[in-house]
């Protein structure tokens, strides 16, 4: 004999029954859903093309851009004394002195990278280079150029007009990234350029003009003390002491290393006067920007959605209108949600 059901029965099975009425309408929105992008396949894809085409486009006309790196190593070795006096020792002159036990070796690091980004040398290298002879430097921004044309047609009064100087130290200051390591102490001179030559030429010219300028002024503080203990020795020994003469020849040494500092005309002159405290930059002929895959992605993936969107418009206004769904499939009773008026126009017809 069968067994009577009960009314707590029904009322258990009703919650079953509603989740499994959801899950089945979910699951029809879905499938009609992907019928309805198959079935507009061919506007997605032209639209992709279309953005395909574009992203090529603009890679072509975008010039690619070389980065070189340069790395100053302060390895904070003393090297040998330049001047003694009896049982003083006056530390060597080199581009990095060894500091005190007292000194944050941290802190000279971040000092030097301040050093490196500030505007004092670039203006040195866009001297030394002679960069303001060069229309890719001094070429100024289109926003200061459009203001200075309406200015002018306003009769206003023009701001000053900047030097060729000044424009192309703000254009190397611009290419010109400059980093430094905490853990490792090194500080890296990162320059950009169109050309893969002029990316390392840049880089090594901020980091050794940072470098001759240290080493210049550590040399003009040893030249001071050495022409002081000259002085003392000349006083207390006579011109003919031996310690008085070698005082004149360190002396000469010191002068010999300025003169040669100040008057280096090429950077692989200036290279062998700093040693191992650079590691020059090289010439990268892969370009660092435009990243090829990141602007085809991220285009692919924006065309994408147009097409999704478009698809999904066109629908709505064929449901709006009334107009039967071509082809054959799950589009023949439409639940896709893409809204109308009334609601959502996912609604069987």
């Amino acid at each position: 004999m069968t067994p009577l059901l009960k009314l707590g029965d029904f009322k258990k099975a009703e919650p079953v029954r509603a989740q499994a009425h959801h899950r089945a309408h979910y699951e029809q929105i879905a499938s009609d859903t992907l019928w309805l992008l198959w079935r507009r396949k061919w506007l997605i894809a032209a639209v992709l093309c279309t953005a395909l085409l574009l992203a090529a486009s603009v890679l072509l006309i975008i010039r690619p851009h070389y980065t070189a790196e340069a790395l100053i190593v302060p390895d904070f070795k003393a090297e040998e004394p330049v001047a003694r006096a009896g049982n003083r020792v006056e530390p060597a002159a080199t581009a990095n002195s060894q500091p005190s036990p007292s000194t944050d070796t941290a802190s000279l690091v971040d000092s030097a990278a301040r050093i490196l980004r500030s505007r004092s040398v670039a203006s040195a290298v866009v001297t030394h280079l002679e960069l303001d002879k060069d229309p890719t430097f001094t070429r100024p921004l289109s926003l200061l150029h459009l203001l200075a044309t309406v200015q002018s047609t306003l009769g206003l009064s023009p701001s000053r007009r900047p030097s060729p100087h000044d424009l192309a130290v703000n254009a190397l200051m611009r290419r010109i990234t400059v980093t430094n390591e905490l853990r490792s102490y090194l500080v890296t001179v990162a320059a950009s350029s169109e050309e893969p030559e002029e990316a390392a030429k840049l880089a090594n010219a901020i980091a050794l003009e940072y470098l001759r300028t240290q080493m210049i002024q550590r040399l003009i503080g040893a030249k001071a003390v050495v022409e002081r203990e000259v002085a003392d020795l000349s006083s207390v020994y006579g011109a003919r002491h031996p310690s008085y003469v070698n005082g004149q020849t360190r002396l000469e040494e010191i002068n010999a290393r300025l003169n040669a500092l100040k008057t280096a005309a090429t950077q692989d002159t200036l290279q062998t006067l700093v040693g191992k405290a650079l590691i020059p930059a090289e010439t990268v002929v892969i370009p660092s920007s435009p990243n090829i895959l990141l602007v085809i992605g991220v285009s692919l993936g924006a065309a994408l959605v147009v097409g999704i969107w478009l698809a999904l418009l066109l629908e709505r206004r064929r449901v709006r209108a009334g107009e039967p769904a071509s082809g054959h499939g799950p589009s023949a009773v439409p639940n896709v949600v893409v809204g109308t008026a009334e609601g959502y126009a996912g609604t069987s017809m």
